[in-house]
Order: C-alpha cells, then sequence, then structure tokens
C-alpha cells in the first residue's frame, strides 16, 4: 500500500495520531499497535468485524492479539459487564463473582487445585515466577530462547523471537542480576535443553514454556521436548510453568492438557477475561499454598486493588460458558481453513513464506520475494498494509486467530483478501526494489 493511498483511507486517524504524539511518548501507549506512518484508530467493534475512526469496517482476525475469542462487544459478555458495573465495579472486599470465576476454570483441568487473580498476563507470569521461587527456595529461572512472557524482568531477556541461545536482547538498563538469573534454552531440542537445564539444576526454581510460543513462529512443543522437560522437573523438584496467556485457547484445558502434558503452574490471560483487563495463575494446592494468608503471614504476599474485581471475574464466567468445547471444535476447523488457503495461495506464488499456527491461531512468515531486496519484516509490513487496504486486520507479525462470531463466509472473504494482498505485496516490493 502506498503511503498517499493509506492516507487517503485513514484522514482521521492521521489527526488523532497527531493528537496523541502532543500527549504521549510516540503518541503511543502499546508499542504492539504503533505502525508506520502512524496507526488506524478503532471506534467501535460489533462481532468479527472494526470499524475505524474513518467509518471503514474490516473483519477482525487480531482480535486484540487473539484476546477476544468471542469478537467484539458479545451480548452476554456486555450483559454480565453492565450488569457487575451496576453493582459496583471494585470493593476493598472479596466478592461472589471471584469465587464463580475460580470454579469455572478451576472445572476445566484437574490440574487446577486452586487458582488466583491478576490484572494482566505480565502479571499472571510475574506472580507464577515468584510462587516458584517462594515453593523452592531458588533464584533462578528457565526460559525458551526467543519466546515472548511479557513486560516482567527476568522474561523480558531473549524475548525476540530469534530461538538463538547467542540473542543478548533484553530491555534497557535491566540490571545483569536479571540476566545472570535467567537460564535460556533452545527450543524443541529436548537433548540440548536437559544439558543447559542439568548444568543450573540445583539453582532452578521453575522451566517457563508457551506450548505454542507465538513469537518464534507458532509451533507447538513436541512430545518429546514436553516430556523431556516434565521428566526433568520431576527428577530435580523445579517447577515446570506454563504461559498459556495466548495459547489456552488451543484446548478445552488449556493447551498443556491439549498436548497431553501437566504443568505445575498455568498463567492465563486473554481469551479468558471476555475482553476485560485479567490474568490468572492455577495449579497444585501444594504450590499455590506460598499465597495463603488464613495462618499468617504467607510466603508470597500477594495484592493488587484491581486483582479479581467484579467486573472482570463476570465478564470471565461468561466468556468461559460461552467458549465449550463444541465452539473451540468449530473456530479450530475455520483455523485449519484459513492456514490451508494461505498455504495454497504461498505456493501458488512460488514464495518461501510459511504458515504456522493450531487451532483457532495462525501466523504468516513472510520469507523473500524474488526481484526485491526487501526483509521478511518489511515484507511482513507491506502484507498487513496490503490487507487492510482489502478489508482485513490481521498483526503486523502476521499473527491471526479465528473468533467463535466467525462463520464461513468471513473465512472466504479472507481466502479471497489474502490472494489479492498477496499478489499486490509482491508487486509493491518488486517496485521498491
Amino acid at each position: 500500500m502506498s503511503t498517499s493511498t493509506y492516507e487517503s483511507v485513514s484522514a482521521a486517524s492521521k489527526d488523532m495520531y497527531a493528537r496523541a504524539r502532543a500527549v504521549l511518548p510516540g503518541g503511543n501507549s502499546r508499542t504492539a499497535v504503533f505502525s508506520s506512518p502512524y496507526p488506524i484508530y478503532a471506534a467501535s467493534g460489533n462481532g468479527s468485524r472494526v470499524v475505524d475512526l474513518d467509518g471503514t469496517a474490516r473483519i477482525d482476525f487480531l482480535n486484540n492479539s487473539t484476546t477476544l475469542v468471542h469478537g467484539h462487544a458479545h451480548p452476554e459478555i456486555v450483559a454480565a459487564i453492565s450488569e457487575a458495573a451496576a453493582r459496583g465495579t471494585c470493593f476493598g472486599l472479596p466478592t461472589e463473582s471471584e469465587v464463580l470465576f475460580a470454579e469455572a476454570l478451576c472445572s476445566r483441568n484437574e490440574t487446577f487445585e486452586r487458582a488466583r487473580f491478576t490484572s494482566s498476563g505480565t502479571e499472571g507470569v510475574m506472580m507464577a515466577l515468584q510462587a516458584a521461587r517462594a515453593h523452592t527456595g531458588k533464584a533462578k529461572i528457565a526460559k525458551i530462547a526467543g519466546a515472548y512472557h511479557g513486560a516482567y524482568d527476568s522474561v523480558a531477556v531473549n524475548n525476540d523471537g530469534s530461538n538463538s541461545l547467542l540473542s543478548h536482547s533484553h530491555t534497557a538498563g535491566m540490571p545483569a542480576e536479571v540476566i545472570a538469573n535467567t537460564v535460556v534454552i533452545p527450543f524443541n531440542e529436548p537433548e540440548a535443553a536437559l544439558a543447559i537445564l542439568r548444568e543450573h539444576a540445583a539453582e532452578l526454581a521453575c522451566v517457563l514454556v508457551d506450548p505454542v510460543p507465538w513469537r518464534i513462529g507458532l509451533v507447538p512443543m513436541s512430545p518429546e521436548y514436553t516430556a523431556a522437560l516434565r521428566t526433568f522437573c520431576d527428577e530435580t523438584g523445579v517447577l515446570l510453568v506454563s504461559d498459556e496467556v495466548g495459547s489456552f485457547r488451543i484446548g478445552y484445558g488449556g493447551a498443556m492438557d491439549a498436548l497431553g502434558a501437566v504443568a505445575d503452574l498455568t498463567v492465563m490471560g486473554k481469551v479468558i477475561g471476555g475482553g476485560m483487563p485479567i490474568g490468572a495463575v492455577a495449579g497444585k494446592a501444594e504450590v499455590m499454598a506460598v499465597f495463603d494468608p488464613s495462618r499468617g503471614k504467607p510466603k508470597l504476599p500477594h495484592s493488587g486493588s484491581y486483582n479479581a474485581n467484579p467486573v472482570s471475574m463476570s465478564a470471565g464466567v461468561a466468556s468461559l460458558r460461552l467458549l465449550t468445547r463444541e465452539q473451540m471444535k468449530r473456530i479450530g476447523e475455520l483455523g485449519d481453513q484459513v492456514r490451508d488457503t494461505m498455504t495454497k495461495t504461498i505456493e501458488a506464488n512460488d514464495l518461501d513464506w510459511q504458515v504456522n499456527g493450531v487451532e483457532s491461531l495462525f501466523r504468516v512468515l513472510t520469507g523473500t520475494v524474488p526481484g526485491s531486496s526487501a526483509t521478511p519484516a518489511q515484507l511482513g509490513h507491506l502484507l498487513f498494509r496490503t490487507l487492510l487496504e482489502n478489508g482485513i486486520l490481521i498483526g503486523d507479525s502476521g499473527l491471526g486467530c479465528v473468533s467463535t462470531p466467525m462463520i464461513q463466509a468471513d473465512i472466504d472473504e479472507f481466502g479471497a483478501a489474502f490472494d489479492s494482498a498477496v499478489s499486490a505485496t509482491i508487486d509493491r516490493a518488486r517496485a521498491q526494489g
């Protein structure tokens, strides 16, 4: 998409971005939604569609980075939020909604013996790692090279998607002691990972994984890799922590359950909250007991003015009620169609691009275009912009998902738009040299 074409359909967003720059650093509060020369601003959403400030409606396959499994403004979730808000948005007391949501969550997976709530996935990861440290008395954590687990210092190390042990990525100013306490292991290489883990076993509190890490390609952990990590943890007393903030949606009981595996602690967010700010940690009662204040000061005190607020809890109860096995199977089958359609288009254009994903999640990884020097990242951005022009929203990284309001017509429209967008991306990449 040329700059002039982009600007011709997004004048209101351009004006809003100018206003935003005057009060926000770079006009932004969330790096992931920034897009050059300026982002498209949302005005409203309904079902599978999102409408921007210029009144253009697009099919939303991004769904707030895979959060909105039920799309926009689902009537049952809106009703649950409205009714809860009318009773009071938050209290300095617990509410029944917290208990109802914990019961609904724990009923989906027998390893969820106890649950605890936070206000975001990042906070959920933070609390899970602190719980592992409190339970084991050890400081180090291990994570997969390139995997993303939010903004918490310990996991903001080697999270750039490179899947390389040689990556030195971390946030600016991170203390050397934090980096030293984060052990990095390769993905889906059981023996190589075990060699590193055994070297640090006496100091490790936990091994943190995402069963389907999107930043390194959205490929599931292999059975061999999963089994190797579980065996290592069982033999050493190190906890296995599964970050399913993004991947919980691949199975009724979560991602590890779908892969036939068991974690000691599971972190959740996104789809469990019905679009409201939420995070959760669930797992074995013995480990979760570090939070228990009923017998005096707990090993791990954990408070937060918005933890388990009744509006988010009520939205979560509604979201889980709607996320039935049947609905998950249906959107998983639509996800298969999306991936198959993209793969056929890529093969028809003789490109070295790749389509990954599982169930309702997908990610297209751009490679090269013959006759163009454009990098994969530049091609991914071109594809993202061209899909916007064709009425489709996915992530700039190629990430996308299917939501429950989607029907076959949405999938067919995506296929036609993707075919047109790939052709246009090739032409524009070659025109740029």
